[in-house]
């Protein structure tokens, strides 16, 4: 399964994350976990970095099994880091690619209520994280 892309939209009452996935293929599965200070550990290196654009709280992925191709026609085409300005989503950033497991980090604002869920016909996973 590829990552093809991530987009992001305001609503009223949450700020709304989807990554476009190939529809070949079944759905990845998800785990999330706050973070306070942004940390994670990129793949299997052992070293401990912080999510480029601040937050006052952040939200990490892992989505296996799963890739983010940088060529062809599953090319994940979203920057590496991405800036958002809504209420509650302020940035996203793919942290690692690494055996079949990539690793996402979101920088929030004040609010920490989030749902992921998978979706089908087109195949993506959806985070919304609310007001």
């Amino acid at each position: 399964m590829c990552i093809l892309d991530a987009r992001t939209g305001g609503h009223p009452d949450y700020d709304r994350l989807v990554f476009d996935l190939t529809d070949h293929v079944s759905l990845p599965t998800v785990q999330a976990q706050l973070s306070a200070d942004g940390s994670y550990t990129p793949g299997a290196s052992g070293e401990m970095r912080h999510l480029a654009i601040a937050g006052k709280s952040y939200l990490l992925l892992d989505v296996y099994p799963a890739q983010a191709r940088s060529s062809g026609p599953d090319a994940y085409t979203t920057p590496a880091v991405q800036p958002v300005s809504l209420p509650s989503l302020k940035g996203v950033q793919m942290t690692g690619d690494y055996e079949g497991h990539i690793g996402f980090g979101l920088s929030l604002g004040d609010y920490t209520r989030y749902q992921v869920s998978t979706l089908t016909a087109p195949n993506r996973i959806v985070v919304d994280v609310y007001h």
